[in-house]
This record gives structure tokens, C-alpha cells and sequence, in this order.
């Protein structure tokens, strides 16, 4: 059977059509297997596998190359892999071919509507709808495919009023048409705005495939989930419609699906919360299996620049120029890359020339703005988002990347109105960032009150004002003038939003709730946890406070313009300097991260703060900023904001300021971390890819004799890995065999130990347990099996031993950061069993150098020195408690003892009138209201303070007072004598 009959009989099956008659004399079964073959071919290529498929057509054109059937299925496949360019050449021939044949109308379109795909992929819409219009019915397809190919060229193009016109021809076309034409009436309804009838068409389509095809088709499954993105926008109440599940299902038909990983990407960079997978590993997914693709280029390019990457940035953008440089979104990026880089009068003129061809199109003064807010330059987001709206006034996007400046540069009036409108105008459309951000600023408005002092000024609780007041304000204003005279800046006026509820600042700050921070600085505007929020008495505020504030210097010094992670590596640098206590304490992820190959690179880094790694990513680049610190002093990193501000990138800045590249700092870090670590004796959590990266060249097989000693005590530990892997994975009998594989060796190594104890543990021998840990600890040191002997020591009163093992763990691993595990509280809860209270109460202080967040640690330690008269000791921790919760009365009195038994008048005056001000429902300690005495003496202590600064006729009045409430008040009667 000629192969020409073959291809026209795959092309109509392909496309759900009856197949014409086979020609006289043909073998009616050899024509219908070389048919179902090629069919095959077609679906080959919508299940993604067009590799496969084009082997088979290239065959078949070998024998017939001028068969225009076989040519456009090649060009089909060409094109469903990005081979831009053989895809075209093969589309035009097969369009020439078809007319040279005069293989009818219905052939010829198709091929043309291939052909202007592509030209219009390509960034050529007004070439493709010259192509379209050359046919017989071009200018009035009477068809959803036709229509929807000519109006989607007719819109990029700039000929919105034709192009709506012949999309509204392909909308209104019936239901009775394929499943291709029913995906293409969606698309003309998408484009148009009509969200419920594309929806309904797709589903039309998904159900005339399943019908037709015996399978969903990928195409019209992602399209389905692009409409209940737009219309959902991760809304809550709209899960049932997920479009995750409808582009999971897409990938499933045809894995590496362009249309289905875009719109995963899309939707795990809308919402930080989904955490499968990262947003761009389903980037690279994509590009691993397409690198010529232009939409994945596209997505890229705009992921590189929100992030700060531009030396990728401008790589993908100069790649996608030189293949699409006619794409109105190639020219965006080029138009905010340019204004990003201190090119504003390029980036005017990008857009003005987009402007004049099509001047209805708001997207492009809509995305620079709105790349520039992601890099928090919302300033210079705002008059770019004001001009989308004014360009397009029913751009309902434009209108929520107005409010989104507006709010974060701290008019949130304005922002409540921008946002009002943008659900206005969107119709309907849901958008979970948008609503959440509304309900959040409406409720700002009528809960929180706000207090100008000086440059700064505060939103807050009405009723927790007088205490927040109190400290929050000249913490602010001495953190301010601290970190200026460091920086050698002065930042502008600034606005501080303190929420009683994590879920109000998470949303404030992210658009969701579950934000793992507790405070975020856009600039102008920095958003905080209230020392009353559900994390009540764990979390330092002032901790976060200063961070907050460093990074008021940071983006004002830099003008918003530095990587992300250099901002909150400095910042999470500043904590620690400021207060040793403020560490984050991440060793342990550390030591994993080293171990695992997992350090992130410098080029990624601000990548981790989109992914579930972003507090490791704050962790590592305060660790970079300190290295950086130790070895060229705190003034280079000034300069480096200067560097970022004047428009540099991260290669440029960091060549001119520390003469260095990323990948040499990569090198530098994985060194000093190195160091960092080196004392801490702990077995790493080892990860599925390293334990697999150690297993691929692993043999069972023990080295020969004369391998020599190195290279067996490898062996035996890349084995240790493989078990301790399995181990923690919950695989016991994979890691007793990798431990039998590595009996043999005498002796045993002794990670290989430590484990077998942890499994006799398991198993509930402890004396074998220990028995192994004892041997195996003479010959090295683990934190975890001393923890355990100590454990077991104890739990036998063995309490020398006890000491002994935590003793050691502490030297370890000293303020190991899971408190069961904390071989300081260990200690302390066994001497204080042994009633050897002030070596308890040395063991629990050591522990709270190591964790900002121990309030009642810090309590008690306090007292204690407090009781053995070492005031200024005991100041030092009730401070520390005070910037946990300083809302609670008893805690202020405390406080306030030591502070005036140290002679610290002016801070102990302080704390006696803030006490009585704490309200009485949000007192931790729930005292019940005050007593007249109690107010006595809170009013009497005020007036002992005032006397010993001096001031007596303030200190006669509040003793007086003090009288008033209660005749036999002692404090007062006594501060009178002392001032009479």
C-alpha cells in the first residue's frame, strides 16, 4: 500500500473523522494496519511521545516526501517538542503541498492553522494572519478552530475590535463538533472573558474525547485547569475544582505535557504553600525535556527576574530574542529588566512602542510594575500599576498590583479602594491573595489604632497599647538610631503593624495564612507577631523587632535592589550580634545539609525563600554574612547594598566589593562550614539522593588486601550511610543487612555501633545497648547515643554515670536544638533530682543562650540569682523574659526588684508603671483585678525609684498617692521619711 494512502488515512483518524475509501486494487488489511499504525503515530504525539512518532513519519515521507497529510503531522510533532523551526518549514510545505495536490479546503486550513500557531508562538502574529487570511474562507472562519486561530493573531497583533469579532464567531459555534472544536469554541470564550462558558466547553470536549478517543485528551485537560485558575485563584471553597489535579492528570496522559508543567509552575509560584514540589523544579522539569521551549523560556525569564537572578535573567532573555523577538512578552521582560537595571529611559521606550500597537493592552506597564514589586521596589511599582489601570480601567489585575503597592509603601486607604475595585472588575473571578488581603486591611482599619512617634509610627491593639507602647517605642526608635550610625543611613519615615493573630499578619504579609516568620519588612512598612498572638511566651519580639528593622536600612540603603538573601543573612546576622541568645540555631539541619550535598548554592539562594527551605535559606545566608564579616570586617557590606543600588548584579558586586565570584564564595562556604561543624558529634539525617548516590557505587564485595587501609575504611563507611539511611528511613531489616555486609571488619567501624545500639534499643535490650554504646564510645564520640546512656544511666539511678554521659553530650553538641534532647535540660532536671539546685540552675542557663524563646527558663533562672542577691544577673534574664511576653504583672514587679536592687532606678520606675497597666484579661499569669494595696505599693515603688533619681516632689506626690489608696502602704511611708 502506498505510504501517501497510509498517511491520509492516520491524518483522518487522527482528527476524528470518518477515512476515506482506500483506492481500487489496495489490499483493504494492509491498508488498514499501515492506517492503525500511523493513527498511532497521532496519538504518539498527544501522549508525548513525538520522538517516537516522527521516526515513523520521516519513514513514511521518505517514500512520498511531497504528502502534505504525513508532512503536517510531522510539522505537528515537530512543534509539540519546540523545533521552532523545522516545525514551520514542515507546516509551509505541507500548506504548499496541499494546494499543489488540491487535497481540498478542509486540509489546506488545518496546515495553515498550524502554520500561524507557530508564526504566532514565534512572536509573528501579523505574518500568521496573513497565512490565515490567504485561504478561501480566511477572514471569516466559520469554524471554532479557524476562528480561534485567526482571532488569537488578529489579538497579538494589536486588532482587538477584529480580533473579538471573529472570536465571537468561534464561540457562538454549536456542540455538535468534535472534541478539537470544542476545545477551541473554550478558548475563544477564555479570551473573550467568558470564564463559565469556556469552563462548560472544556468539559464538553474532556467528555466527546472520552467518548471519541476512549481517553481524556492532555490539551483539553490543562485548558481546564488554566480556567479554574483564573477563576479560582487557590480560593478555599473551590477545591473541588482543582486545577492541579486536572494538569496531574494531563501529565499523566502525556508526561512532560508543556501546557500542564506551566500551569504547575504558575500555580505553586501563586501560593507558597505547596510544597510538593518547588516551582522550579517543575520549570526544569520542562525545560530538561523541551530547552527550546519559548513558554517555558517566557515562564523562566519572569521567575529569574521576580527573584533577583539577572545574570539568568538576561541569559534566557537573549535567548528568547533571538528566537521570539517580535513576543509582546519578550519585550516586557526586556522593558523591566531595563528599568531594574537603571535603564528607565529604555524601559519608557519598550513601552511606548508596545503601547502604540496595541493601546488597550495594560499587561505590559502591569508587569513591570509588578516584577518590580516582587523585587519589594514598591514605590517604583505603584505609578507603573497606576498606568495599567488608567491604559485599561477594567484590568482587574492591574487594579490588585495597585493595591498591592499601595499597601506595602503604606497607604492602605488607597489600597482598600485599588483592591475594592480589582474584585469589581474581576467579575467574578476569585483570587485568594486578593480576598484574603481585603478582609485583612478592612479589619486593620476598625481594630488596630495608630500612634505617630517622631519618624515612626504604629498600628496596634487599643487595649495592648499601654505595654506595647511602653517598650515598642523606644526599642524602635534606639534600634533605628543604632543601626543608622552602622550603616551610615538614616531610613525615612516608617510604619510598624503589630497583629494579636499570627493568621492577620501572615495574610498581611504574604496574602496566606501559615507564613513561618514572624515579622516581614516591605520597606516603609514593617509587619510584626504581637507578644499576645497564639505563640504566646515562645518568641522574642524584640528578636524580631530589630531584625525587622534591619532590613528598613537594607531596602531604603539599597532602594529595594539587593538579593534577598543578602538582606536576611545580614539581618539574621544583626540578631546574633546584637544578642548571642537571638540565634537561630540550625546546626543540626547544618551538619544534614553538609552531609547531603544540600548547601544551596549562592546562585539559588533566594530561591529558598519560595520553597520549604526558607528558613534554612535565612539561617545559611546569615552564615554567609558572617563569614563574609569575619574575614573583611562589617564595611564591604555596606558597600555591597551601594553596588546592588547603582545597578549592579550579584557577579559585578561581588567582583568589585570582595574580588570574588558565587561559585568561589559556594567553595569558600562549603569550607567554613566545615569548620562551624567540626566538634559536633552527630550522626547526619541522611537524604534519600545521597544515601542513593552512595549506594550506585557501592559492591557488596569487600576490597582486596592490598586496597590498602584508606580506601576498607571507606568501604566500610559509605556501608555505615547505607544502614543509617534505612535506619531513619524505618527500613530495619535493609539496614541490618547493609550492617552484615561489613561484619567482617575487625574492628567495626564505629558508627556501625552506634547503630546496632539503637536497634538492640529499639528491640528493648538496653543492657545490650548499652553494652555496645559503652564500647564503641571509647573509641569515638556520638551526641545521640550519650543522650541515651545518659538516659538509661539515669532512668537506673546510676546518676554518676547519668552526669557523666551528659556531660559529654553537652561537649557534643552543646544546645542541641530539640529540648528532649538537650542534654543541658537533661542535666539540670538531674541535679536537680540529686538536689544540687545551683548546678541545676547552671545547666538550665546554659540552655538559654542557646534558645531566645525559654520564658519560664528565663523566669526561674532569674529568680535564682535574684535570691543568691546577684541583681544585675537577674535583670539580664527578666529582660530577656520581658522581650518574650510582657504582658504579665507579676513578671514587671520581678523585673523591677532587681533593676532597683542593681541601682538601675530609671529602668526599675519603668517597670513599676507598666505593671499596673497590664490589662487584666491579657495577664498570662490571670491575677485578677488590683487591689487598692497592691495599687499602693506599685504607686509607692514608683515613688522609691523617683527618690532615688532625685526627683522629690515627683516622689512626695506618688507616696502621697500611694497613702491615699492605703494608709499602711510601708514603701511609701518609708520614701517619705528618706525625703523629708
Amino acid at each position: 500500500m502506498p505510504h501517501r494512502t497510509a498517511a491520509l488515512l492516520a491524518v483522518w483518524l487522527a482528527f476524528g473523522r470518518p477515512a476515506p475509501a482506500v483506492a481500487q486494487g489496495e489490499s483493504t488489511e494492509e491498508a488498514r494496519l499501515v492506517a492503525e499504525e500511523i493513527h498511532q503515530d497521532a496519538v504518539l504525539i498527544r501522549r508525548g511521545q513525538a520522538r517516537k512518532a516522527i521516526r515513523s513519519l520521516e519513514s513514511v515521507l521518505g517514500d512520498t516526501p511531497a504528502d502534505p497529510e504525513a508532512r503536517l503531522l510531522l510539522a505537528e510533532a515537530r512543534f509539540e517538542l519546540c523545533a521552532y523551526a523545522p516545525a514551520l518549514a514542515d507546516a509551509q510545505r505541507a500548506l504548499a503541498d496541499a494546494r499543489t495536490a488540491s487535497s481540498g479546503p478542509e486540509l489546506e486550513a488545518r496546515c495553515a492553522r498550524l502554520a500561524a500557531e507557530i508564526l504566532r508562538v514565534l512572536g509573528r502574529p501579523t505574518d500568521a494572519v496573513g497565512v490565515l487570511e490567504k485561504l478561501p474562507k480566511g477572514a471569516e472562519p466559520a469554524d471554532a478552530e479557524g476562528a480561534w486561530a485567526l482571532g488569537s493573531a488578529l489579538w497579538d497583533a494589536g486588532q482587538r475590535g477584529r480580533a473579538k469579532t471573529v472570536l465571537a464567531r468561534g464561540a457562538a459555534t454549536p456542540d455538535e463538533q468534535g472534541w478539537r472544536g470544542l476545545l477551541a469554541r473554550g478558548r475563544c470564550q477564555r479570551r473573550l472573558g467568558d470564564l463559565e462558558g469556556a469552563s462548560t466547553s472544556y468539559v464538553a470536549a474532556d467528555e466527546k474525547s472520552r467518548a471519541d478517543e476512549g481517553s481524556s485528551e492532555p490539551d483539553v485537560l490543562a485548558a481546564l485547569g488554566d480556567v479554574y485558575f483564573e477563576a479560582d485563584r487557590e480560593v478555599d471553597a473551590a477545591k473541588k475544582r482543582s486545577p492541579a489535579d486536572q494538569y496531574r492528570d494531563a501529565l499523566r496522559l502525556a508526561p512532560g505535557h508543556e501546557a500542564a508543567l506551566l500551569g504547575l509552575f504558575r500555580l505553586h509560584r501563586a501560593n507558597w504553600q505547596r510544597h510538593s514540589r518547588t516551582a522550579q523544579d517543575i520549570l526544569d522539569e520542562l525545560l530538561v525535556l523541551k530547552p527550546d521551549s519559548i513558554e517555558g523560556a517566557l515562564a523562566g525569564t519572569s521567575a529569574d527576574l521576580d527573584d533577583g537572578q539577572l545574570k539568568s535573567c538576561r541569559e534566557r532573555l537573549a535567548r528568547l530574542e533571538q528566537v521570539a523577538p517580535g513576543r509582546r512578552e519578550v519585550r516586557t521582560l526586556r522593558a523591566a529588566l531595563a528599568w531594574v537595571e537603571h535603564r528607565e529611559a529604555e524601559c519608557e521606550k519598550g513601552l511606548a512602542e508596545l503601547a502604540a500597537e496595541d493601546p488597550a493592552d495594560a499587561t505590559p506597564e502591569r508587569e513591570v510594575g509588578r516584577h518590580l514589586a516582587e523585587l519589594y521596589r514598591f514605590a517604583e511599582a505603584t505609578p507603573f500599576a497606576r498606568r495599567a489601570t488608567v491604559r485599561d480601567e477594567h484590568d482587574y489585575e492591574a487594579w490588585k498590583e495597585l493595591g498591592r503597592a499601595l499597601a506595602d509603601t503604606g497607604d492602605e486607604d488607597a489600597a482598600r479602594v485599588a483592591l475594592d475595585r480589582a474584585q469589581t472588575e474581576a467579575a467574578g473571578r476569585q483570587d485568594a491573595w486578593r480576598d484574603n488581603t481585603r478582609l485583612v486591611l478592612k479589619k486593620m482599619s476598625t481594630g488596630l489604632v495608630r500612634e505617630k512617634h517622631g519618624e515612626l509610627t504604629f498600628a496596634w491593639n487599643p487595649a495592648a497599647a499601654d505595654v506595647l507602647r511602653t517598650y515598642l517605642v523606644p526599642f524602635y526608635t534606639a534600634a533605628r538610631s543604632e543601626l543608622a550610625a552602622r550603616y551610615g543611613y538614616t531610613p525615612g519615615p516608617t510604619t510598624i503593624e503589630v497583629f494579636d493573630r499570627h493568621a492577620d499578619f501572615s495574610v498581611r504579609s504574604t496574602g496566606f495564612e501559615g507564613f513561618p516568620a514572624l515579622g516581614v519588612c516591605f520597606g516603609p512598612v514593617v509587619t510584626s507577631v504581637s507578644p499576645l498572638s497564639e505563640m504566646r511566651g515562645t518568641q522574642s519580639w524584640a528578636r524580631t523587632s530589630f531584625h525587622e528593622f534591619t532590613h528598613v536600612i537594607h531596602l531604603e540603603l539599597s532602594h529595594n535592589r539587593c538579593p534577598r538573601w543578602i538582606t536576611e543573612g545580614l539581618a539574621t546576622w544583626e540578631e546574633e550580634n546584637r544578642n548571642p541568645t537571638w540565634t537561630r540555631n540550625m546546626r543540626r539541619e547544618l551538619v544534614d545539609a553538609l552531609a547531603n550535598g544540600d548547601i544551596i548554592p549562592v546562585r539559588d539562594l533566594n530561591r529558598a525563600f519560595r520553597s520549604s527551605r526558607i528558613l534554612f535559606g535565612y539561617y545559611q545566608g546569615g552564615l554567609l554574612c558572617r563569614m563574609l564579616i569575619e574575614r573583611r570586617g562589617f564595611p564591604p557590606m555596606v558597600r555591597i547594598f551601594e553596588a546592588f543600588d547603582r545597578g549592579l548584579d550579584i557577579d559585578q558586586a561581588f567582583n568589585e566589593v570582595y574580588q570574588t565570584t558565587p561559585e568561589a564564595l559556594d567553595r569558600d562556604f562549603a569550607a567554613y562550614v566545615r569548620g562551624l561543624t567540626a566538634d559536633l558529634k552527630i550522626e547526619p539525617r541522611w537524604s534519600d539522593a545521597q544515601a542513593e548516590r552512595v549506594r550506585t557505587s557501592l559492591s557488596r564485595e569487600r576490597p582486596k588486601s592490598d586496597a590498602g587501609p584508606e580506601k576498607l575504611a571507606a568501604w566500610g563507611d559509605a556501608w555505615c550511610t547505607v544502614a543509617w539511611h534505612a535506619w531513619q528511613d524505618a527500613q530495619k531489616i535493609d539496614a541490618q543487612e547493609a550492617l552484615r555486609v561489613i561484619q567482617s571488619l575487625d574492628p567495626q567501624p564505629a558508627r556501625a555501633e552506634f547503630l546496632r545500639g539503637e536497634i538492640a534499643l529499639k528491640e528493648g535490650d538496653r543492657d545490650k545497648a548499652r553494652a555496645i554504646w559503652g564500647k564503641a564510645l571509647e573509641r569515638a564520640e556520638d551526641f545521640r547515643a550519650r543522650i541515651a546512656m545518659g538516659v538509661l544511666a539515669k532512668d537506673a539511678d546510676e546518676n554518676e554515670a547519668a552526669e557523666k554521659n551528659f556531660l559529654a553530650a553537652e561537649k557534643d553538641f552543646p544546645g542541641f536544638d530539640e529540648a528532649p534532647m538537650s542534654a543541658e535540660l537533661h542535666l539540670s532536671k538531674l541535679y536537680e533530682a540529686m538536689d544540687r539546685k545551683d548546678d541545676s540552675m547552671r545547666a538550665l542557663e546554659r540552655r538559654l543562650d542557646w534558645d531566645a524563646g525559654a520564658f519560664e527558663g528565663r523566669r526561674t533562672v532569674a529568680a535564682w540569682h535574684f535570691e543568691h542577691g546577684r541583681f544585675a544577673e537577674a535583670a539580664k534574664r527578666y529582660g530577656e523574659a520581658n522581650e518574650i511576653d510582657p504582658f504579665l504583672r507579676k513578671l514587671h514587679r520581678d523585673y523591677g526588684d532587681a533593676l532597683r536592687s542593681a541601682g538601675r532606678n530609671e529602668e526599675a520606675l519603668r517597670e513599676y508603671t507598666v505593671g499596673p497597666k497590664v490589662p487584666e484579661d491579657l495577664d498570662g499569669d490571670h491575677p485578677g483585678p488590683l487591689a487598692e494595696s497592691e495599687q499602693a505599693e506599685w504607686i509607692g515603688l514608683q515613688a522609691a525609684c523617683l527618690q532615688a533619681l532625685g526627683r522629690t516632689a515627683e516622689a512626695a506626690e506618688r507616696a502621697h498617692k500611694a497613702l491615699e489608696l492605703d494608709p499602711a502602704c510601708k514603701i511609701a511611708h518609708e520614701t517619705l521619711e528618706k525625703i523629708q
